[in-house]
């Protein structure tokens, strides 16, 4: 390999989380006198909340039928009628219209996980409550946007380099995931492209093979690789599925060595059966390659881990680009 960098980590788990620095914990930090009344921010980072409320008898009924908190009663040597009010902390909303209130739970004392807690969200009535939400995370924020009466809720995730945040909305019954994004701390893609060499983006069209389009886009990124010239493409596949993939590539000189900042933008289709209209969520993802190695694919030989010679020049349609990250090895293939 002829260039070598910083590797970049990359998971994508929104239960891999460690305390850092965000606007979402810097909200609920702030002097008490500031405190939005009820609170919109809330951390794991906290013990309880600010102007925590107690639990409803029904939201109490159906934690004391959570998995984790059932494991944690039978290590307690509890029986669910001891539950006690400690192991959480609350904080309520009222959502109006005769929607009852929203109660953000989080585990607390016994509850409580290293660097992310378990979070849960119960709609409240006069006589019934139906939890909507359960997740563990370090932060989670309620928005001041609405789906079927009821707000969006933004999960921030981080791992010791990387960055995420994962947004859901009500669709009626529960909430659903959204939308999910994840990049390397200060990792941002390029809005000024006057120092990139550019061509017009490559699109397979529905019903299309993907083929000619992959081939094209791995002889010009290889191209511009060797010839180490800051570079942009934009390639959009679509699967049988449905699902619309859009990554682009921008090589590029930081520090005087060469890599390739990789976005990748999906439009996945919700393929579990469920009544109304169908669902999609978009994934986001930044990741850094710091080294491109051309390999044989060829039909006869599944190897896949022999390179070509960097100065031989075959067909596109004969080898396959594997993006490389230091610590992790391959991260994207094309």
């Amino acid at each position: 390999m002829k260039h070598s960098g910083i590797a970049i980590h990359r998971r994508i788990l929104i239960v891999l989380l460690i305390p850092i620095s965000t606007a979402i914990h810097a909200a609920a930090q702030k002097p008490p006198e500031k405190l939005l009344h009820p609170p919109n921010s809330f951390s794991a980072e906290e013990d309880r909340f600010p102007g925590a409320v107690p639990l409803p008898d029904c939201v109490r009924r159906l934690l004391a039928t959570d998995d984790q908190v059932v494991n944690t009663l039978h290590y307690a040597n509890l029986s669910p009628e001891q539950l006690p009010d400690e192991w959480f902390t609350a904080s309520d909303r009222d959502l109006g219209q005769n929607k009852g209130k929203l109660f953000v739970v989080m585990g607390a004392s016994l509850m409580r996980g290293v660097n992310i807690n378990p979070f849960w969200i119960f709609q409240h009535f006069a006589k019934s409550c139906r939890l909507l939400l359960n997740v563990g995370a370090h932060d989670i924020k309620v928005l001041d946007s609405k789906t079927n009466g009821l707000p969006h809720i933004k999960i921030a995730a981080a791992t010791a380099v990387s960055y995420g945040e994962n947004e859901f909305r009500f669709d009626g019954r529960s909430y659903q995931e959204v939308s999910r994004s994840w990049g390397p701390i200060g990792e941002e893609v390029p809005n000024d492209l006057s120092h990139y060499e550019t061509r017009e983006p490559l699109v397979q069209e529905l019903g299309q093979s993907p083929d000619p389009v992959l081939s094209e886009a791995r002889a010009w990124l290889w191209n511009q690789w060797w010839l180490e010239r800051p570079s942009y493409l934009k390639v959009t596949l679509h699967s049988k599925e449905g699902d619309e993939t859009t990554t682009t590539y921008f090589i590029r000189k930081v520090g005087g060595r060469l890599d390739v900042l990789i976005q990748i933008h999906k439009i996945l289709v919700d393929r579990v059966p469920h009544p109304g209209a169908r669902r999609s969520l978009i994934d986001d993802k930044i990741l850094v390659a710091t080294d491109i190695e051309r390999r044989w694919a060829l039909r006869d030989n599944p190897d896949r881990t022999t390179n070509v010679p960097e100065e031989k020049d075959v067909p596109p349609e004969l080898y396959e680009l594997y993006f490389i990250a230091d610590s992790e090895g391959t991260i994207v293939i094309l």
